[in-house]
């Protein structure tokens, strides 16, 4: 059997109760007694409060894990994806760094690290934060939300490793769920026989090829009755609740083929494949190929490319085809992104062979200068978006490749974009009813953005051992 994965996650964020600094600690140790390394997430106000009450012990055990960002203030209004719903792309991107940055830097400062991994707080997830996260030089994105999926499992999205969506459809065939969580629940009579049959469902469900189960925690719900609350839980049943995640800990890792792992080794288990690697005329053809008529991402083997990064790989093999009048005999796969806005015209038509090779060389340009697919490409006379603009380069390459020549005509027409297939509207709209969000909250801007985004999406592919 293939290995499974375990990543066991916590969002340490509340700062209203101290017992709930003491619940923090005690997971950290229970997870450092059985030699698992967790993986923390710490809001910035919540270190901050750790450091007032004078928590060292508390910083000091969660030093020996793995230490995330959670957000600067989590609770406070506006909510993350409040303020970002009204922004573009670019106006959105600046305005998260402008918020959350100063928590950032004081995760940093506390902790001693530069956080491995980001997750927003509660259903906050919105896609103007990735080019911030790139920038900070967080390379992944521990949460159990999103609106994006793949086959309920790792992929990349902006750059960024992301293990939100775990549960579901979204490209799979039959509902999975490889996500769990150990909230409230730990310590009450029954409950560690329904987290067992949990993870053996989702055991059963990975073990023809491996994967990751997402198991996360609250350290806070061990101690108090609810959320947005400060009752207590009795004692008898919070040292219950130690004992339980105790046991399941331990009776998670005498599976075998069983590891655990933490965000800091992700990148590691599902390294980008794709990121310096020089394409073939083989491989340019699959690519080719597989974007003659829809757009999304492409997998070749254990290697997977973004639909944006496709776009560069093939206008740089034509544009040295344009040059010298011969195919490249490789090509250097570079990073690339979304379009930061949609495109302003949709036209379509047939155009000359010329004018498809100057605009392939503007689009070159433009990928070169920004790290990012253009919006448009204005072909001759032609406007079209950058969906018509990659299937018809994709046609003419393959037809290149096939040692045909190129055509006196190339056509320009609207294709489905099938990426966007993997955003997730339910989802959405079920986030923007949730408790923290103000109510009658609605975020449409969002969803258009995260379906701008999916130009970067791609499955993430666990290295075989």
């Amino acid at each position: 059997m293939p290995n499974v994965y375990v990543l066991f996650w916590f969002d340490v964020e509340d700062c209203m109760v101290p017992q709930s600094d003491d619940a923090a600690k005690r997971l950290a140790w229970i997870l450092e007694r059985h030699r698992v390394r967790g993986t923390m997430k710490l809001v910035g106000q919540k270190a901050r409060v750790l450091e007032q009450r004078v928590r060292y012990d508390v910083i000091d055990a969660l030093q020996k894990h793995d230490i995330g960002f959670h957000s600067n203030w989590h609770g406070l209004r506006p909510q993350v994806a409040e303020y970002l719903a009204p922004l573009n792309w670019e106006d959105g991107a600046a305005e998260f760094e402008r918020r959350e940055r100063p928590g950032l830097l004081d995760v940093r400062r506390i902790f001693g690290v530069n956080p491995v991994t980001y997750g927003q707080p509660g259903s906050n997830w919105a896609p103007q934060a990735f080019p911030v996260l790139r920038r900070w030089g967080i390379p992944t994105y521990v949460s159990g939300f999103g609106y994006v999926g793949v086959d309920c499992q790792p992929f990349y999205y902006g750059g960024v490793l992301c293990t939100s969506h775990m549960y579901g459809k979204r490209g799979s065939a039959d509902e999975r769920n490889h996500l769990l969580g150990l909230n409230f629940e730990l310590g009450a009579p029954g409950e560690l026989e329904k987290h067992k049959a949990a993870f053996t469902e989702s055991l059963r469900q990975l073990s023809p090829s491996g994967g990751l189960i997402s198991i996360y925690n609250h350290p806070c719900t061990l101690v108090m009755e609810e959320w947005f609350s400060t009752y207590l839980k009795p004692r008898e049943l919070t040292e219950a609740g130690y004992a339980h995640f105790e046991e399941f800990l331990s009776w998670v890792l005498s599976h075998p083929n069983v590891r655990p792992t933490c965000a800091s080794e992700l990148p590691r288990l599902y390294p980008d494949l794709a990121r310096g690697h020089y394409f073939a005329p083989e491989e340019l053809r699959q690519v080719a190929e597989a974007l003659a008529s829809e757009v999304s991402f492409v997998r070749l083997g254990e290697l997977t490319l973004s639909a944006a990064e496709a776009f560069r790989l093939l206008a740089r093999a034509l544009l040295a085809y344009c040059e010298s009048g011969a195919l490249p005999q490789q090509v250097l796969c570079l990073p690339v992104y979304n379009p930061t806005r949609p495109p302003e015209a949709e036209g379509q038509g047939s155009v000359p062979w010329d004018d498809f090779c100057r605009a392939n060389r503007e689009a070159v340009g433009w990928t070169d200068r920004k790290q990012e697919v253009p919006p448009e490409v204005q072909v001759g006379p032609v406007t079209v978006g950058p969906g018509a603009f990659l299937a018809a380069l994709a046609r003419a390459m393959a037809r290149l490749l096939a040692g045909q020549g190129p055509p006196e005509e190339v056509l320009l027409e609207p294709v489905p974009l099938r990426f966007e297939w993997y955003v997730d509207e339910a989802a959405a709209r079920s986030s923007w009813s949730s408790a923290m969000m103000r109510p009658g909250f609605s975020a449409p801007g969002l969803l258009e953005l995260a379906r701008l985004g999916a130009w970067s999406l791609k499955p993430a592919v666990l290295r075989a051992p």
